[in-house]
């Protein structure tokens, strides 16, 4: 049996830490993660993993008790995070792409022993910026410059020493699997963020099961660019690699030329993409040619691909496959069959994970049946265990009987395929008809000259609510509304189109890539 096959048979209710050690034992010499400049293989990682770790043993850290680190994607990120998680503590990612008021709410929500900050970055001193924010006597760790009092990396690893190998062994052996390993804040499209916890034993049964369904060699090598404060890195990109003994190249920003050579001389097998990843990655020359000459396996969700971009993608020869998931479901909780029919592709998000239960539900709570839309509800060993001190909304997150409540509209076709029909508190009454914004989104983005679009209601004096659709033209392409209006006609009733177009050059993004709603409601009301 290949090492990596044998990986995938470790349990699947263990520690973060286990299914590390697991690959280290493996694959010692096998690459685990690098950059631009330098690769490290498990073995080493595991070495460097210790000395962080008893660092923050050190410093004081508990079970249980959080540590923040802002960082890009990096080394320092996956060497921190395991060496956090590993002693029994909580590890929150923090985007530097926030500003003062991200950085405020998650400090305080979090309430962090620890801080540590990859900084100067981009040109922003963090320790700078964070120190103004954290608690009095909140230690920064500065992985870099240790200004406004912070904490140099080379006297935090010193420090570590002091910590024998026995006192680190002593603290892992407390670590449960139903332990919270990191919290990880929603993306707040429909609010302020809430910090999803999710345990040991979530995360690596994702993982685990995931990378079955994907195979080992598929996993081989993935470059991540992505945000690490969010599960489509953690978990989808990251804890998967691993999970497949494969190796992660990090990468500190979205740069598309940049990635486009990082992907050339790495050959990655794996990638995670969304339709705005897709966007930017066709708009450069010869995409498919050079960043998908190696890949194997393409998975992609965070919103519906129009099938128009499938099939420049498909080409590549490439395993392309639909999923769907959520900060609360450790990521990926469903996909695609192995298929090439880009219907199914580009309509439908797939099937549960095996072990856990899926189904349709009612306003009532009732399951629906085949071809009716309601609430999408999961329950199994791959969802959060609660929101981070907030019992209220933990309760409300639930039904009585256990499934997550996940404020997603689907069906379920015959074929047993999940469809995503959009988010329960984005749909809107126009008319008396209910409007869901992705189907007008997906219908809107198969036009050849939109790259992003987004769907809001309106006030309107007849119809109570009417859409308002956003519209970001590709690179090099323009569009105007009477040509998208003309577009629509004969692909979604006439009900439900616009009418209201906005083109713009940009639209605003989160930080996790997706449309940032919240700041065009903003737009709407002014």
């Amino acid at each position: 049996m290949d090492a990596t096959e044998d990986l995938l048979n470790v349990p699947t209710k263990c520690r973060v830490h286990d299914l590390l050690a697991a690959a280290a034992k493996r694959a010692p010499e096998s690459v685990a993660v690098g950059n631009e400049l330098e690769h490290l293989a498990y073995q080493r990682v595991c070495t460097e993993i210790d000395a962080y770790a008893k660092g923050l043993l050190a410093l004081g850290v508990k079970r249980g008790d959080r540590v923040a680190m802002l960082t890009p994607p990096s080394i320092d990120f996956w060497i921190a995070f395991h060496a956090t998680v590993s002693i029994g503590g909580i590890w929150l990612g923090i985007n530097p792409r926030y500003q003062r008021r991200d950085f405020g709410h998650l400090l305080a929500d979090s309430d962090p022993s620890v801080i540590l900050a990859v900084s100067p970055f981009d040109d922003r001193d963090y320790c700078q910026e964070l120190s103004t924010l954290a608690k009095a006597g909140i230690p920064i760790i500065s992985h870099g410059d240790a200004t406004a009092g912070a904490n140099p990396l080379s006297q935090f690893l010193k420090d570590g020493k002091t910590i024998s190998d026995a006192a680190l062994a002593s603290a892992r052996r407390t670590v449960d699997p139903e332990d919270a390993a990191i919290i990880v804040y929603t993306s707040g499209t429909t609010g302020k963020p809430k910090g999803a916890m999710l345990s040991h034993r979530a995360i690596v049964s994702s993982a685990v099961v995931n990378a079955r369904w994907m195979g080992h060699d598929a996993l081989k090598v993935c470059v991540c660019a992505a945000p690490v404060n969010h599960v489509g890195a953690i978990n989808n990109i990251c804890m998967n690699v691993l999970a497949g003994c494969g190796a992660v190249i990090f990468y500190p920003r979205v740069d598309i030329p940049a990635l486009a050579a990082l992907s050339k001389k790495e050959k990655p097998t794996y990638l995670v993409s969304s339709p705005t990843g897709f966007s930017m990655m066709l708009s450069q020359p010869n995409a498919v040619g050079t960043r998908l000459a190696h890949t194997q396996l393409i998975v992609f969700g965070g919103a519906a691909t129009p099938r128009s971009v499938l099939e420049l993608v498909a080409p590549g020869g490439a395993r392309l496959s639909s999923v769907y998931g959520q900060t609360e479901t450790c990521g990926i909780i469903t996909h695609t069959d192995e298929t090439t029919d880009l219907e199914v592709l580009s309509a439908t998000i797939g099937k549960v994970l095996p072990g856990a239960d899926l189904r349709v539900a009612g306003p009532d709570g009732s399951e629906l049946p085949v071809g009716e839309t309601g609430e999408i509800q999961i329950r199994g060993p791959y969802v959060m265990s609660g929101y981070f001190r907030n019992p209220e909304a933990t309760r409300e997150a639930f039904t009585a009987d256990g499934f997550l409540k996940t404020g997603d509209l689907g069906l379920i076709r015959a074929d047993g395929n999940l469809v995503f029909v959009g988010r329960l508190k984005e749909m809107f009454k126009s008319g008396g008809y209910n409007i869901y914004p992705v189907e007008i989104e997906q219908a809107i983005s198969e036009h050849p000259a939109v790259s992003l679009v987004a769907v809001l209601p309106m006030n309107h004096p007849t119809f109570q609510e009417v859409g308002h659709a956003f519209v970001q033209p590709r690179p090099h392409s323009e569009v105007t509304a009477g040509e998208l209006r003309d577009f629509l006609r004969d692909r979604i009733a006439n009900y439900k189109i616009p009418k209201v177009f906005t083109i713009d050059a940009e639209l605003p993004t989160l930080p996790n890539g997706k449309v940032d709603k919240m700041a065009l409601r903003s737009r709407i009301s002014s």
